[in-house]
């Protein structure tokens, strides 16, 4: 599907010899938004405003290190990302489940909080060239600005870099897991790519891509975390899993209910791709497979679906959609259900509760 990017050469031109950034590193959202969406606690909020403070002190000025050092020109498009923000869920998450096992947030911590949203930020990058995407958090795609070989480059110099920083702890088993992590990304794509295009009702299919694709990640936080610790390693890792997929699940649902995510409404279904939503939407409707198979038949040159708002107004309006948003809200309340569960391995503490709060605050997304 790289064939898609040859388009919008205006936008890529005139990105020429703009390919060192200076701005600067947002900080974490997740921190910030949290305070906003549900009623916390002032020691709470002194704890969340801790924790923020320790990720965005991280240092996020990747163009000066290798390998970007030697390729320069490969910083633009991972700086453009990682300037434009983000949850920073995967490093918040390694920090506070750190404090709540007693560890410091030292060294060993903060690179492992590091390489996992360096992680993160590689398989975005890679994502939006396959995907042809135009916009991510709520900005042009890195592909456009600058282009699709070197937004390529830019997410492998991100996993080089993630891989080495692990590798330089001396610890081959944390690498050695970082690099299972990666290949479940990898083969969750593929399995991906292989339904795209196609209307179908493989829904464990698809919940398969998101334990993979997004899952994976966070349950290598939670894992990391309990196995330097030396307790409870895999219970945090399936705490990780949980939550991942509840994450993703949610992800899901604002694609179809949203205006806010930082990327175009239906950017799915524009891609000729059917997340949980509209694969149950299809288990419970013949009238939504209809339309879904003439739009999928129909794809325009850049292999997209053509008036894709009015094709996602058109799903929208069918009697069983709420059904189907319904199942998949309540999947995502139940595996955040698993993932607290996880957590009473904890011992009691105030980061045991801030990591339940952080988790819960996942819900209210879609309320």
């Amino acid at each position: 599907m790289l064939n898609k990017h040859s388009r919008d050469t205006d936008d890529q031109s005139n990105a020429q010899g703009n390919t060192q950034s200076n701005e600067p590193i947002a900080p974490p959202e997740a921190a910030q938004n949290l305070g906003k969406r549900i009623q916390l606690s002032l020691e709470t909020k002194r704890l969340m405003g801790e924790i923020e403070k320790e990720i965005t002190d991280l240092d996020w000025n990747i163009p000066d290190l290798a390998p970007f050092d030697a390729a320069p020109q490969l910083a633009g498009p991972a700086r453009h990302l990682l300037a434009a923000g983000g949850k920073r869920m995967r490093p918040l998450l390694v920090c506070i489940l750190a404090r709540a096992l007693g560890l410091p947030f030292d060294d060993k911590m903060q690179t492992c909080a590091k390489a996992a949203e360096l992680v993160h930020s590689a398989t975005l990058l890679h994502d939006d060239v396959l995907d042809g995407a135009r916009i991510r958090r709520g900005r042009i795609a890195a592909h456009l600005k600058y282009d699709a070989h070197t937004s390529i480059l830019s997410g492998d110099a991100l996993l080089c870099k993630a891989m080495a920083d692990v590798a330089r702890l001396q610890d081959p088993e944390i690498l050695l897991h970082l690099s299972l992590t990666l290949r479940d990304l990898v083969e969750g794509e593929c399995l991906q790519a292989d339904l795209v295009g196609k209307v179908h009702e493989e829904l464990d299919s698809v919940l398969e891509v998101c334990r993979r694709k997004t899952g994976a990640l966070f349950a290598w936080c939670g894992w990391v975390a309990g196995y330097s610790a030396n307790r409870n390693a895999d219970e945090l890792r399936r705490f990780g899993k949980n939550l991942g997929l509840a994450f993703q699940l949610l992800d899901d649902v604002l694609d179809w209910e949203s205006n806010e995510t930082g990327k175009n409404r239906f950017q799915d279904l524009t891609e000729a791709k059917l997340n949980t939503v509209a694969v149950v939407l299809c288990m419970k409707s013949p009238k939504a497979r209809k339309l879904l198979t003439q739009a999928f038949a129909n794809l325009d040159e850049n292999e997209e679906v053509p008036n894709v708002l009015e094709l996602g107004k058109k799903l929208q309006q069918i009697r069983e959609y709420k059904d189907a948003v319904n199942w998949v809200k309540a999947q995502a309340e139940k595996e955040t259900a698993f993932a607290l569960a996880n957590l009473d391995v904890l011992p009691d503490s105030q980061w045991k509760n801030l990591v339940k709060t952080v988790t819960v605050e996942l819900l209210s997304r879609m309320r």
